[in-house]
């Protein structure tokens, strides 16, 4: 099967797919039935914000890039115009895969801080230095490319359909998968512990065993030259400018796929996840109860299944919504599925969210 791709939107038109994204999950909240007005006013505040950093970002980039333009500075100029094209990478991305708003309210705040430290080496950049200049360009040009892989990898659920299969049947657990490539990679110690760029080497080893590097334009080289890029010279790789943490958001969707496309998940269940939370919400430990009792079985009837499932892929539509979700994320990911999540003393929604990739093509 050929690899398939999103529309990719440039500055324009992400801003009015940011809008359009924000009106629907606004109308979402229809489906939401809140404690208190302050909890109505948090939710409102969290989708109004997700578009207004996506038109801070973009105007950021645009001042920039008119700034050194001005100046007549060249180098910094060039850098400012590649430094925009990869923001709007990153944007598509953020707006077209994470579905979730309460999940990418916190990949858009690492997001926001990855290109605050970007615009700050480039104010920084000793243009006289030649070596300066191409690293800084050079890592910007890498990470562009690493982001639209991401988005590849994300979308071409075929490549690894076979191995998704494999690991449902054998009803592996998430934290066991992680745990083999950590010891093939021959990390030591928890995986919590480990560095970020260490993290994403043991995620991308999960990619490349279940196929989906296929996804890369199809090409081995393509596969081969993203599974390196992690490594030089078999020396880790150390990742600049807090790109790290936002890259690991990106990976954790797509092991997520991979581990949990073989065996889908049901209308039933959506069903009753969504009755179970829709008095005011309802707290994790009452969706896996709720799950459980829809026969779902074995590691999928557990916390960090339900959690991550609801969080990051939805179920049949229908995703896990709260403050917390970025929380969530980061204590299964983080953790390689290890860490016990808290499963009382906080709300969770269960709601249909908007598909930003169904809505791109709309408006290019």
């Amino acid at each position: 099967m050929a690899a398939v791709d999103i529309v990719y939107l440039k500055e324009g038109n992400l801003r009015r797919l940011a809008d359009l994204i924000r009106e629907q999950e606004i109308q979402n909240m229809y489906y939401m039935n809140f404690s208190s007005v302050a909890e109505q006013v948090q939710y409102l505040t969290m989708c109004n914000n997700n578009a207004a950093s996506v038109r801070t970002l973009l105007d950021e980039c645009l001042a920039l890039a008119a700034k050194y333009k001005r100046s007549n500075d060249a180098v910094r100029g060039r850098i400012s115009d590649q430094t925009l094209v990869y923001a709007e990478h990153c944007l598509n991305n953020a707006l077209q895969l994470f579905r979730n708003f309460t999940l990418r309210r916190d990949y858009l705040d690492k997001m926001l801080d990855h290109f605050t430290q970007i615009f700050q080496a480039v104010q920084d950049l000793d243009t006289g230095s030649s070596p300066e200049v191409s690293d800084l360009s050079e890592t910007i040009q890498e990470y562009d490319q690493m982001i639209v892989s991401y988005i590849r990898l994300n979308v071409n659920t075929h490549a690894s359909q076979e191995y998704s299969q494999f690991l449902a049947n054998s009803g592996v657990e998430f934290r066991d998968l992680v745990r083999t490539h950590k010891a093939k990679l021959g990390f030591t110690g928890r995986f919590e512990d480990l560095e970020e760029d260490e993290k994403l080497a043991v995620y991308t080893s999960v990619l490349e065993e279940s196929g989906r590097l296929r996804a890369l334009d199809g090409s081995k080289a393509a596969a081969e030259a993203f599974s390196i890029s992690y490594w030089h010279g078999g020396r880790k790789k150390k990742f600049k400018f807090g790109s790290a943490a936002m890259f690991l958001m990106d990976m954790g969707q797509i092991v997520w796929d991979v581990y949990s496309s073989g065996e889908p998940l049901t209308t039933a269940l959506r069903e009753a996840l969504v009755f179970a939370a829709e008095a005011g919400g309802a707290a994790l430990g009452k969706l896996v109860a709720t799950a459980a009792a829809t026969h779902l079985l074995g590691a999928k009837a557990s916390a960090t299944f339900v959690a991550a499932a609801g969080i990051v892929g939805g179920i049949v539509g229908a995703f896990i919504a709260g403050a917390v979700a970025g929380l969530l994320f980061g204590l299964i990911f983080n953790s390689g599925g290890e860490a016990p999540l808290p499963t009382d003393g906080f709300v969770l929604y269960v709601v249909p969210m908007p598909n930003g990739r169904d809505l791109a093509p709309l408006l290019n």
